[in-house]
């Protein structure tokens, strides 16, 4: 092993092992209750709405063969290269992103195959609609004041009346 590796290894294995002995030792202290207020906070309620896009199938076609299942046959939007033209030129065939087959045609011959399966998908494009709100995400009201002990600090939600009575500066 290189030198530096080692290095990086063992400085690696010395950093984990501090972490561990921190974070998971059996000296780690329950959360700062009490302490001096430093600062207070008050989080106004927030209202986030939630959309959901809208789309419809549009350009519904009946394919039958492996090669249209599989979406080759039809034309790109999403562009770039499939891969089959080499140096400088542009030209070639897009990448297909192909439709999502949502139904399979029960009118086969009564379950009976036809040696290689000739099954056909109803496939359709997508269009998109437009964005539609469908719901409310709340982020309730909150109090909070900024409480220190020695090296320690943490904000701690209180009440509306116990953070209105408190002033910065008091022992809680």
């Amino acid at each position: 092993m290189p030198h530096t590796a080692r290095q990086l290894t063992i400085t690696a294995t010395a950093v984990a092992a501090a972490f561990w002995l921190t974070a998971c030792g059996p000296h780690q202290s329950a959360p700062l209750e009490h302490g001096t207020v430093k600062k207070k906070r008050h989080d106004a309620e927030i209202s986030t709405p939630i959309y959901q896009d809208r789309y419809r199938e549009t350009n519904c076609r009946t394919v039958t063969n492996a090669l249209t299942l599989t979406g080759i046959s039809r034309p790109s939007t999403t562009g770039g290269s499939g891969g089959r033209s080499r140096g400088g030129s542009s030209g070639g065939v897009s990448k297909v992103k192909p439709g999502k087959p949502n139904k399979l045609d029960k009118n086969n011959s009564n379950g009976s195959s036809g040696g290689s399966g000739s099954r056909s998908r109803t496939v359709c494009d997508r269009q998109y609609l437009g964005r539609v709100q469908t719901g409310v995400h709340k982020t309730p009201e909150a109090w909070l004041v900024l409480i220190v002990k020695g090296d320690r600090s943490r904000w701690k939600p209180v009440t509306e009346a116990k953070w209105r009575k408190i002033k910065v500066g008091d022992h809680i």
